[in-house]
């Protein structure tokens, strides 16, 4: 008879598939859990019979049964296995818990994610949403980037920047339809693109710069600012963009932005962390984002 095995040497996956076996009472049966063979089975079950010194399955023609050493192992195999299991979900939790989670409204995640490319250390979880509000208390984000009015803020939050609105376009839309030479009493008689069905943000423009009030006449709808933004970068219509979000692409010229006139809303977009918050990694990202982009 062997000595029991010291632990360096324990067959942990020989152990794993004696407790499925016994769980089933079938090699069969097991094997199809664990995607082998019946024959891998029998044969890591021989292995460890042969190593502890015990058979472990008395096999019967058409059953297994377990003998008694099986019958006194197996409590402790399952404990030992649930413990692993629970000790690997900890490592998991705690590789994700070093991921500083941030929501963003879906229109302002180009801006965040720009700025954290140059951003060093923590690791950085985005999640881009149509909302633009959060609510900590039923969300585990660290942080939040909203969308919000500047006369009714969230406690706490600090602006980042404020909501401007200007046309903007494809190079070859603005070229195809002489944009550059075009009055703005011109717009509406282009392909519009909109960010919301009500279509306020082109009506609030035209509020601002038109003398008469502009009557909507069609145009392709979307539910969010940045879907109209990437049908203006892929050359589809005229939408309003967000000079702060979009910059780098002005920068670039893969958009243009035809008029000077543009037009301060009186929303913003501003920061939040979560209230009880005690990750430096999360004041540190908060304070880069501040200041990478003071509030204007």
């Amino acid at each position: 008879m062997s000595t029991y095995p010291v632990r360096s040497h324990l067959p942990l996956y020989g152990l794993q598939v004696f407790e499925c076996a016994a769980r089933h009472l079938s090699f069969t049966l097991a094997a199809d859990e664990l995607c082998v063979s019946q024959g891998a089975v029998s044969k890591q079950i021989a292995q460890l019979e042969e190593r502890l010194g015990h058979p472990l399955f008395l096999r019967g023609t058409r059953c297994l049964s377990l003998t008694p050493a099986a019958e006194c192992l197996l409590p402790f195999v399952r404990e030992g296995l649930a413990r692993m299991g629970e000790g690997l979900c900890a490592l998991q939790a705690l590789a994700h818990e070093k991921a500083i989670s941030i929501k963003v409204p879906s229109c302002a995640s180009r801006w965040l994610l720009r700025r954290l490319q140059a951003f060093e250390g923590d690791e950085v979880e985005v999640r881009g949403s149509h909302s633009h509000g959060i609510d900590f208390s039923r969300e585990s984000f660290d942080l939040a980037i909203v969308y919000q009015s500047s006369q009714a803020r969230y406690p706490h939050s600090q602006p980042l920047f404020r909501e401007r609105l200007t046309p903007i376009c494809a190079p070859a839309f603005a070229q195809k339809h002489g944009l550059f030479e075009r009055r703005i009493e011109d717009l509406p008689l282009l392909p519009l693109l909109h960010a919301s069905t009500d279509r306020r943000d082109w009506r609030n423009w035209f509020a601002t710069f038109l003398g008469t009030p502009w009557q909507p006449q069609g145009g392709q709808l979307f539910d969010t600012l940045d879907l109209a933004m990437n049908a203006a970068l892929q050359g589809f219509g005229l939408s309003l963009g967000d000079p702060t979000i979009v910059a780098e692409e002005l920068e670039s010229g893969t958009l243009v932005a035809p008029f000077d006139l543009v037009l301060g809303t009186d929303h913003e977009y501003a920061l939040l962390v979560r209230p009880d918050n005690q990750r430096a990694g999360v004041t540190r990202i908060s304070h880069w984002l501040q200041d990478c982009h003071p509030s204007s």
